[in-house]
């Protein structure tokens, strides 16, 4: 297995969770849903080891409402991208993929925030990528 997560066995078929699963040189994160009200909420959580990835992200609000939800994608504590969304139809919009370099020996999180009320919202973030030694 490379890095640091599931070698996609055991109980979770679906690979749903905060880690990364590795399969040969694919990698890939399937937060499930998430409830999310208006604290930073970490949808993924993840460590790199020896290897870099090439992927692509993308968060998701599984619900019809006005509600606008931020997006941060950190590494190693630090913020390298986000978006805030407006309501449901820009978030659930099959376009807002975003291409993201995840370096070796790295701690990635991935969070929302629901900055639109407190009410908790169901969010999704899905990570899919191509593993480099």
């Amino acid at each position: 297995m490379l890095g640091g997560g599931n070698p996609v066995s055991g109980a979770n078929p679906s690979g749903t969770g905060s880690v990364i699963n590795y399969i040969g040189e694919h990698a890939y994160a399937n937060s499930g849903l998430v409830a999310v009200n208006n604290v930073e909420t970490t949808l993924l959580d993840f460590a790199t080891q020896n290897s870099y990835i090439v992927a692509e992200v993308q968060f998701n609000l599984l619900v019809d409402t006005a509600d606008d939800m931020f997006y941060k994608i950190k590494i190693n504590s630090e913020v390298t991208n986000g978006y805030l969304t407006q309501g449901a139809q820009q978030s659930t919009d099959s376009n807002n993929v975003i291409p993201i370099l995840i370096p070796p020996f790295s701690r990635i999180v991935m969070t929302a925030t629901n900055v639109g009320s407190s009410t908790n919202r169901n969010n999704i973030c899905v990570v899919v990528g191509r593993v480099y030694a």
